[in-house]
């Protein structure tokens, strides 16, 4: 596959696993190791219908955030709230992993420009 035609899926196979690793690497530079060989093993298992790379990373991202990282799957099992209530209650939670996620990379790329030896 061309270089240029990384963005755009793969139909047969979805994205391939090294492909997602490294949009993961470049755009979610925070995210814990184990966290992004989920994440890449999951969307490069999938049809992603047209979907680009960094669509399909966000809606996994978003999944594996929602259900490893906050209390979503505890609030669904006490029937306090629906599905929209609970994902509507975590989204801040999910939104700050997400922002911390993409900003500690961007903080180390600018940082290093700026280091005098």
């Amino acid at each position: 596959m061309p270089d240029c035609d990384r963005s755009t899926p793969n139909l047969q196979n979805g994205f391939p696993f090294d492909v997602v690793m490294q949009h993961m690497r470049i755009h979610h530079p925070g995210c814990p190791k184990k966290s992004c060989l989920t994440i890449a093993a999951r969307v490069s298992a999938r049809d992603w219908k047209g979907l680009k790379l960094g669509a399909a990373v966000d809606i996994e991202l978003q999944k594996h955030i929602r259900h490893s990282y906050t209390d979503y799957d505890k609030l669904l099992r006490s029937k306090m709230m629906t599905r929209e209530e609970a994902r509507a209650f975590i989204a801040p939670h999910v939104e700050e992993i997400l922002r911390v996620w993409r900003k500690l990379g961007l903080k180390l790329r600018l940082a290093r420009p700026d280091r005098e030896d």
